[in-house]
C-alpha cells in the first residue's frame, strides 16, 4: 500500500513540475507575423455562395529550442497586430497546454491557439 501511495506521489510532482516548466512566463522571438484573411459562406442566393472574409493573426515564436506556430480570431475587424511584431523582436509570452499567450506593449494578453509544434533544427531545413 505504501508503495502504490509512493509511487502515485512521485508521477503527481513529475506532472507538476512538467507543467510548471511550459506554463511559466518566458522571452520568445518572434519568427513570424502576418494577418490574414479567411472565406467564410455567409449566405446562400440561388445555389450560389456569397462569402465574406474574415481576418485573423498567425504568429510563429521561438520559446527556447522550438518554435510554435499559432492563430488568433479577433472580436473585431479592426483590431491588428502590435506594429512592433516584426520578425527577431523579443516579446513576453507563456504557454498553456494549446495555447499561447503574447503580451501586447499595454501589457494585456492576446490568446493563441497553438497550430503546430516544431523544433528549431527541423524549422531551419523548412
Amino acid at each position: 500500500m505504501r508503495r502504490k501511495l509512493l509511487i502515485a506521489l512521485v508521477l503527481l510532482s513529475l506532472g507538476a513540475l512538467s507543467y510548471a516548466a511550459e506554463s511559466g512566463e518566458l522571452p520568445m522571438t518572434i519568427v513570424r507575423a502576418e494577418q490574414k484573411t479567411r472565406d467564410r459562406v455567409v449566405a446562400w442566393v440561388n445555389d450560389t455562395p456569397i462569402y465574406q472574409q474574415d481576418p485573423y493573426f498567425e504568429v510563429a515564436v521561438r520559446a527556447g529550442d522550438k518554435i510554435l506556430e499559432a492563430e488568433y480570431e479577433p472580436s473585431s475587424a479592426w483590431e491588428t497586430l502590435p506594429e512592433f511584431w516584426k520578425p527577431g523582436v523579443q516579446v513576453q509570452g507563456r504557454v498553456r497546454g494549446h495555447s499561447l499567450f503574447l503580451k501586447r506593449p499595454n501589457a494585456v494578453e492576446t490568446r493563441f491557439v497553438i497550430l503546430k509544434r516544431t523544433p528549431v533544427s527541423a524549422f531551419r531545413k523548412q
